[in-house]
């Protein structure tokens, strides 16, 4: 069973240009969360909440869902630092003021699930909700976890997302806050609205390094084969495989391992090799991606990498295409 994309939201901060200080202030919740119940969420879980609305078309003042509606909706949800800086304030505080210190209403940011916890909650979600934390494949992941959770029953619909806030200390390294979400549907739970791209499957690979501490040829030779694997046959397929910076030798390897797998099918991809995009937004880059490739109706594979060697694949293509 193939998976449609029904909507999708994100709320990602630009690179600010050279010679600019931002002071924080580029995301106003107010617009997306209304003036008042906000206050002591995280940046991170103000992101996913803006995200997570505009995905499901939704305002912040819509009652959440209930009846059966509410019990075919599931939320999962990948982030890698969504509670880091809580976790630091926290550890800071108790290192200098104690444990009175801490607000009874900031306790809960102390858990990675809060994030999507709180989509789930103002969304009315009861069929599950789900948190994912592998560092950089999060976001994609969650996707992942969305497919297998609508093949087998589990949801009609699932909101797949990510969130993250980029670590303390980073100024240098480049990393930028985001929230993204996709409204994932069976096709029998679709309804008269129009899909804005078909998941067609995915697959999660480890690729571990040999002897020379480089990626294994052989594990690279097989990931490229299950990836390739999703798109099998298929001409001018487009492949964008995004990772942190220095995962760009490791893209470059997986991109040619596809395209020769895809050719041994009697498939093509649309550029030799792919392309490599930088995951500036941590786990949140890859639903970024995804989003994009629906929007522009390509028939594409979609790659996430970690630099512990970690991917996660997603095929999708336009819904007017066989």
């Amino acid at each position: 069973m193939n998976v449609l994309l029904m909507g999708a939201g994100s709320v990602a901060e630009d690179p600010p240009p050279a010679g600019d200080d931002r002071d924080g202030s580029w995301f106003d919740p107010c617009a997306h969360l209304g003036r008042r119940g906000w206050k002591y969420l995280s940046p991170a879980t103000r992101y996913l909440l803006a995200a997570g609305h505009q995905a499901l078309g939704r305002r912040y003042d819509d009652p959440a869902l209930d009846g059966p509606p509410s019990l075919r909706l599931g939320v999962v949800t990948g982030t890698e630092y969504a509670i880091a800086h809580a976790h630091r304030r926290m550890d800071d505080t108790l290192r200098t003021a104690g444990v009175r210190g801490i607000s009874p209403a900031e306790v809960p940011a102390f858990s990675m699930s809060t994030p999507g916890s709180q989509l789930a909650i103002g969304t009315g979600a009861r069929a599950f909700s789900v948190t994912l934390t592998n560092p950089g494949t999060a976001g994609l992941e969650a996707v992942h976890f969305a497919v297998t959770a609508l093949r087998t029953g589990r949801a009609d619909r699932v909101v797949a997302a990510a969130t993250d806030q980029a670590p303390e200390g980073d100024e240098g390294g480049g990393r930028l806050d985001g929230a993204a979400a996709v409204v994932l549907a069976a096709p029998e739970a679709a309804g008269p609205a129009r899909a804005a791209a078909v998941i067609t499957g995915g697959v999660s690979r480890f690729v571990g390094r040999g002897a020379d501490r480089g990626r294994d040829p052989a594990a690279v030779a097989a990931a490229g084969r299950r990836v390739a694997a999703l798109a099998a046959g298929t001409h001018g397929v487009r492949l964008v495989v995004s990772g942190p910076a220095v995962t760009e030798p490791f893209g470059a390897s997986l991109g040619a391992a596809v395209a020769t797998a895809l050719t041994a099918t009697g498939g093509s991809l649309s550029r030799p090799g792919g392309e490599f995009a930088e995951a500036r937004h941590c786990s949140v880059s890859g639903l970024l991606e995804l989003i994009a490739l629906a929007r522009a109706g390509e028939t594409a594979l979609l790659v996430s990498l970690s630099d512990s060697g970690h991917l996660t694949a997603i095929a999708l293509r336009s819904p007017s295409r066989p």
